[in-house]
């Protein structure tokens, strides 16, 4: 039986929307997950039962509200029913009746060394973002102020603890529901697989049917928010997976899927070998532009794995494209591309540097732009497309660059981009002014900021994406943001 959504759902989500999202920190889900068990799984699965609705329901209704008829292009209406049916299966999961002795061990704190146990280590803010940039809010016209304060139910209720367990053994109901509960996250996880690429499907649709050429900036500020929030919640649902999995399978070194001794070397290796691999593949090569990796083999730091890989992939599919195409696919012997890694007291710097000729500095933010792509022919968009490296396309989407600098930004980082027009192409990923490439603060980085979604009544589109010219502004000083009146 296929799955409608109905205008009591759409309502729901509506007043779902209005609650902000809970901000955690990479170092409180390892806290959490250290030892799971029945109960710490039945707790971190009432936070997600909680959590993961409101999250949904601010892309259902950011995704309803999108303006100059974006909301209804086929592929993004997909993409929508897509979080209205997963927000629909977790709101309506039936929940054990419990008596009354296990409701008060669940919410009893933990007992440590004699002592309660305190909440988890509490979150900060993060250093590469500006306030509110990815910041979950309720409209102003909304209860409460966006930070838990006058809202029934809001972000401050739903806290993260420290998973109590008193060490006594937890009715089946318990471990029959959290088994429930794991499928039908891993069943949401599955659905949403190719959102990434049915939301460039849309987006393609809506510029063919405006005629526009790109993007402008308030689509730009969605895709962010919306692939930033998409980010945090593939986060929650894949730990929570990972943790449930973690029982049976049991990895010194992993918490869920977050590695507490990730290894730089290792998986720059694996990136610089997935990369060559689709280079050869792309342009018929013998041999692809050597790579050259300059690290230290042991360091190691708290990470997720799959983030990493993906931003140096990325990068180095980009510098590797750069090179061929600069210096001519006949060419034997290509310049060597360099990977830098250097480790410091409070970040890990990563610096990716070729001769690819570099780009003129006034094309350097299109770089960032979604869909902007200076490959002849973007390829066909496929929502089953497998993202595996090894199934990767060499370019064409305009999705890796800014993908990957969401992914450097959610623990911390950033990924910026500095080239010397004619010569070197390198791909600094630095966290503030400073001359650093990652930066990765993982005792206390708050890593999701989902956000509310903007209120598109009070944008002029007239003003901003009528026009069909291929004539932009010129760009403002890049090198004075800091100086702003």
């Amino acid at each position: 039986m296929s799955w409608k959504r109905s205008e009591k759902l759409m309502d729901t989500i509506k007043h779902y929307s209005n609650f902000p999202a809970t901000g955690v920190s990479l170092r409180q889900m390892v806290q959490f997950g250290e030892k799971p068990s029945t109960g710490t799984l039945f707790r971190a699965s009432q936070f997600l039962s909680e959590e993961l609705p409101i999250r949904l329901a601010h892309r259902v209704q950011e995704l309803s509200d999108l303006p100059d008829g974006l909301n209804e292009m086929p592929s993004i209406c997909r993409v929508r029913d897509w979080y209205a049916q997963s927000f629909d299966e977790l709101v309506n999961l039936p929940r054990p009746n419990l008596p009354s002795d296990i409701k008060e061990r669940l919410l009893r704190p933990a007992r440590t060394s004699g002592r309660d146990s305190q909440i988890l280590s509490r979150a900060t803010p993060n250093p590469s973002v500006k306030s509110g940039q990815y910041k979950s809010a309720p409209p102003k016209n909304a209860a409460g102020n966006g930070h838990g304060n006058g809202v029934k139910g809001s972000a401050s209720s739903r806290r993260y603890y420290a998973a109590a367990d008193d060490g006594q053994e937890w009715p089946p109901e318990l471990s029959a529901y959290n088994s429930k509960f794991a499928d039908t996250l891993d069943k949401i996880k599955r659905r949403h697989d190719s959102v990434v690429t049915t939301v460039a499907q849309g987006i393609l649709e809506w510029k063919r049917k405006k005629q526009r050429m790109q993007i402008d900036h308030n689509i730009q500020a969605f895709l962010d928010r919306f692939y930033m929030s998409r980010i945090g919640i593939r986060m929650l649902i894949g730990q929570h997976i990972a943790l449930t999995d973690q029982r049976q399978r049991s990895d010194p070194n992993y918490v869920g899927i977050i590695c507490t001794k990730t290894n730089v070397h290792e998986l720059a290796e694996e990136a610089i070998e997935n990369a060559r691999f689709v280079c050869e593949d792309h342009y018929g090569l013998f041999d692809a532009p050597k790579v050259q990796l300059i690290c230290n083999p042991n360091i190691s730091f708290m990470y997720v794995p799959g983030h990493l890989s993906h931003m140096l992939f990325e990068t180095l599919k980009n510098s590797l494209r750069a090179v061929v195409e600069t210096h001519g696919q006949d060419r034997e012997d290509f310049p060597v591309t360099k990977v830098i890694v250097a480790e410091g007291k409070e970040d890990i710097t990563i610096k990716i540097s070729d001769e690819g000729g570099g780009i003129p500095r006034s094309a350097i933010p299109l770089v960032w732009t979604y869909m902007y792509t200076t490959v002849d022919q973007t390829p066909s968009l496929d929502p089953d497309f497998n993202k595996s490296d090894f199934k990767a396309p060499m370019a064409g989407f305009g999705y890796g660059l800014p993908i990957s600098r969401l992914y450097a930004r959610y623990f911390g980082g950033d990924l910026k981009l500095i080239s010397m027009e004619g010569y070197v192409l390198s791909y600094p990923l630095f966290p503030l002014p400073f001359f650093f490439f990652i930066f990765i603060y993982y005792n206390s980085v708050e890593f999701e900021f989902e956000v509310q979604g903007t209120d598109w009544n009070g944008i002029d589109m007239a003003q901003t994406s009528t026009s069909t010219s291929t004539a932009s502004p010129p760009p403002p000083n890049p090198s004075n943001s800091n100086y702003q009146s």
